[in-house]
């Protein structure tokens, strides 16, 4: 017994370290870890029992009810594939689609405990029996990220919402100013290179795409956002803005999704969407470099360890899965692209410490341009697809946005790339 409890305190130590390395963004290293009876609770059940609750086709399976944003709780669990639940609570009806064989539901509770009725349905037909749940939510720590439980099975950020909403948007003024610092830019790139461009990938936030998602409760989404500016003001100077917000408006229906349903990063897909639109434009200059197609990678489909929202929720990120799509080469790639993993395992689709550090990747292929990359933990679906494309792409530390002109005038790059969230515009508005 004694050498059984050594090594679940050890297995539980080294699953802390794992969570707390994959919080929101990277940054977080000490974020509160799960409760000792969440751990233990997760790691007793084995990956065949996962599997088995997911593929139950015939019961409402509720695994977690945790206070989001109070007095408002997510109920999260399994269903039956393609259902829609259905759950009546204190008066109040909330219906959600379920993704995948998991859904969850917003609900509200004023005490420590509600009764919830829950019913699901597929192709308008009842699947199952109406079951009746005493939901106790839990509370997670007061240091963890707020985040809000959209509908159909869409977690969020709540620190999205002041984009969502118009409640950031800057005075024309700071505009003006990027405007002015963008055309700098692009003259002192184009000082050695008259092709040298200045792109910026923003990522809007899955709540910005989304918005259809969001509790009505906040509020209706702004007309003109902080986002749709910066874009105006960096295209005013010469800069290449992508509107990454019009191109995945586009794409909203497609069978893979462009953001993870329980992380608050994009997937593989939606970066793939950004990476053809970037190199459709570098392949007016350089045609080799232009974008391959989908179906040179394969996208491995299957049940994922879940993300950043599920940890803060304290829910056990290997006990709640996600379906998501992992994309990986068909072709062969130079092995300077491929020896960075981006991922932290097959099964766990949070980023590697190694594509957070500075690194230079050469591909040794002079026909094809060379970049200086500013970026967030946004940048980890682009980082081989990104490399691959390129002669050389010198990425700079995540989250080191700052413009580096004696590093810039050195290395003479074809290219200086932002790609960060929506969310950390002030790195771009005031930097």
């Amino acid at each position: 017994m004694k050498r059984f409890s050594v090594l679940l305190i050890a297995l539980l130590l080294l699953t802390v370290a794992v969570l707390a390395s994959c919080g929101e963004n990277g940054q977080d290293s000490s974020a509160p870890q799960e409760s000792v009876a969440e751990q233990e609770s997760s790691e007793a059940e084995s990956e065949d029992e996962v599997s088995q609750t997911v593929s139950d086709k015939n019961a409402i399976n509720v695994l977690y009810n945790r206070f989001s944003e109070k007095p408002y709780f997510a109920m999260v669990g399994t269903c039956a594939e393609n259902a829609v639940i259905t759950a009546e609570c204190d008066g109040e009806t909330v219906v959600s689609k379920s993704y995948k064989g998991w859904f969850s539901v917003r609900l509200r509770c004023d005490g420590s405990s509600v009764d919830v009725t829950l019913t699901q349905t597929v192709d308008g037909e009842q699947v199952g029996e109406a079951q009746t749940i005493n939901a106790k939510p839990g509370t997670p720590s007061p240091d963890m990220w707020p985040v809000v439980t959209g509908g159909d099975f869409q977690f969020f950020f709540q620190k999205m919402l002041p984009d969502l909403l118009g409640q950031n948007v800057p005075s024309k003024s700071v505009y003006d100013n990027l405007t002015k610092r963008v055309s700098q830019r692009v003259a002192q790139l184009r000082e050695y290179n008259a092709d040298a461009d200045v792109i910026y990938l923003i990522v809007p936030s899955s709540m910005s795409v989304y918005p259809e998602l969001v509790p009505e409760s906040y509020g209706e989404p702004a007309d003109e956002t902080r986002l749709d500016l910066t874009i105006d003001a960096i295209n005013a100077g010469g800069g290449v803005a992508i509107d990454l917000k019009a191109l995945f408006a586009e794409h909203k229906e497609d069978e893979m999704p462009m953001y993870y349903k329980l992380d608050s990063h994009w997937s593989d897909y939606g970066a793939y969407l950004a990476y053809v639109a970037m190199f459709e434009h570098i392949a007016k200059k350089y045609p080799d470099a232009a974008p391959r197609s989908i179906d040179e990678f394969d996208w491995n489909p299957d049940y994922y360890q879940s993300g950043d929202m599920t940890y803060y929720l304290s829910m056990a990120q290997s006990r709640v899965k996600e379906y998501a799509y992992y994309r990986t080469f068909l072709f062969d790639a130079p092995s300077s692209v491929t020896n960075t993993p981006r991922y932290r395992s097959a099964k766990m689709l949070c980023y590697s410490d190694q594509v957070t550090a500075e690194n230079k990747i050469k591909t040794n292929r002079d026909n094809l341009p060379s970049a200086i990359v500013l970026r967030d933990s946004y940048s980890t679906q682009l980082y081989d697809i990104l490399a691959e494309r390129m002669d050389t792409t010198h990425y700079l530390g995540m989250w080191d946005l700052s413009w580096k002109n004696s590093l810039i005038q050195s290395e003479k790059p074809d290219y200086v790339i932002y790609i960060l969230a929506e969310w950390n515009l002030d790195s771009v508005l005031y930097n």
